[in-house]
């Protein structure tokens, strides 16, 4: 049986920045279950601390939700750890690693893989800083003598300019051995390509934006990979050396190696009802990805596109999404010992104006499992104001009839 370490182990008088901004609680009902108000009232900016902000990923949550499941499921020893099945960008990872907790990941998409092993590993700053210089230099010399690519989906979403130098920085990375350094590179070349796209920045599913001015390919790279360098050192200045890694895997089927019996806690972050699938949310990433993609897949290219459905929220969709839900629970009770806890954020949605309750059907199907529900925290968001943000408080802790985000905690 798992036994919970105490919260007062790893907390300090001196609150470093990834403590500055935890949710406000408001307790509503400290009977079983117990049921809170988690309010997080920061900017997308405040919570970006660090490398959060390496890779811009569409649909994560808050790494204030994250910080706050690590700060009170702690690891009974050092041999335990925390695991993501729906890794993403690596959240969950960056904030064990800041508390010096032992993490793992899995994720279907290799880009995703990539970018959460690159924002948790440890790497010669000095000496990626000079191949940024070698990269800059030989791109200088060398474009002159590339044409963009000739189909039909570059022309779509690049201007010849811009998609002709995207393919030399490209040819450069492809070209390098591999290394730690080259993954950073490869993700901060990712990380500017909707940048400088013809498409919107700010909303999720990409479409042409006829306004938007061309940008320098080889100015926003280097920008890009200085800025994520200056958040890296202070990143590698507050962690300890413990284990962090996202493994390319399916959340149905997890690799052996967590039949170990030290998972202590599974924190979950699943794509929600009704709103997109990633795939299409990245394509433009991952059609510049494309020729990494082998070698970072070994082989099992396009993995990706076998990810769960949530959109549209079709009963044929909505039922798969509960099936696979209720599949990739049991993977996780099955690694799981006596007293470990599972942690999902996960969040209501509407389908032809009608609430489909996916927090408490969630809830129904995990009970089913085996586990038992410990804790309900429904969450509330302000993400400041502009065109792509809420404009109002996103309150889902109102009545039935609305939508709920919640944070739903379970043990074994």
């Amino acid at each position: 049986m798992i036994k919970q370490a105490e919260p007062s182990d790893l907390l300090s008088k001196n609150e470093p920045i990834f403590r500055q901004y935890l949710p406000k609680i408001t307790p509503i009902n400290k009977n079983s279950p117990i049921i809170n108000e988690w309010d997080i009232p920061y900017t997308i900016k405040e919570l970006s601390y660090y490398v959060h902000s390496h890779y811009r990923y569409y649909g994560k949550f808050p790494s204030a939700v994250a910080g706050q499941i690590l700060e009170q499921y702690l690891p009974p020893s050092k041999d335990h750890y925390v695991l993501d099945n729906f890794c993403g960008s690596g959240t969950t990872l960056v904030e064990a690693k800041l508390r010096g907790i032992k993490s793992f990941g899995v994720d279907i998409s290799w880009l995703s893989v990539l970018a959460s092993n690159v924002k948790v590993t440890v790497l010669d700053l000095n000496a990626l800083k000079k191949e940024l210089n070698n990269l800059v230099l030989w791109f200088e010399k060398n474009n002159g003598s590339f044409s963009e690519p000739n189909d039909v989906f570059s022309k779509k979403w690049f201007d010849s300019s811009t998609a002709r130098d995207l393919l030399v920085i490209q040819t450069y990375l492809l070209n390098l051995t591999d290394s730690h350094i080259r993954n950073f590179l490869i993700i901060a070349f990712i990380g500017i390509v909707r940048r400088v796209s013809k498409a919107h920045d700010g909303e999720v599913r990409p479409h042409i934006n006829k306004k938007k001015k061309q940008r320098d390919v080889i100015s926003a790279f280097s920008k890009k990979v200085n800025d994520m360098c200056n958040d890296h050192d202070k990143f590698q200045h507050n962690i300890t050396d413990i284990t962090s890694e996202c493994i390319l895997a399916d959340n149905l089927h997890l690799p052996k190696q967590f039949n170990d019996g030290k998972c202590y806690l599974a924190i979950s972050h699943p794509p929600y009802l009704n709103s997109f699938n990633y795939a299409a949310v990245f394509n433009l990433e991952f059609y510049w990805g494309n020729v990494f993609e082998d070698e970072y897949t070994q082989g099992n290219s396009k993995l990706y596109k076998t990810e769960m459905k949530a959109h549209p929220a079709n009963e044929s969709i909505t039922e798969k999404y509960f099936n696979h839900l209720k599949i990739c629970y049991e993977e996780i009770f099955k690694i799981q010992e006596e007293g470990g806890v599972l942690a999902v954020v996960i969040g209501d949605c509407t389908r032809n104006g009608q609430l489909v309750p996916v927090v408490d059907k969630s809830i129904e199907i995990i009970v089913s499992i085996g586990y038992k529900l410990k804790e309900i925290n429904y969450r509330t968001t302000h993400y400041g104001l502009g065109k792509y943000a809420y404009n109002h408080r996103a309150d889902y802790h109102g009545d039935q009839e609305e939508k709920k985000d919640g944070i739903i905690i379970f043990t074994k």
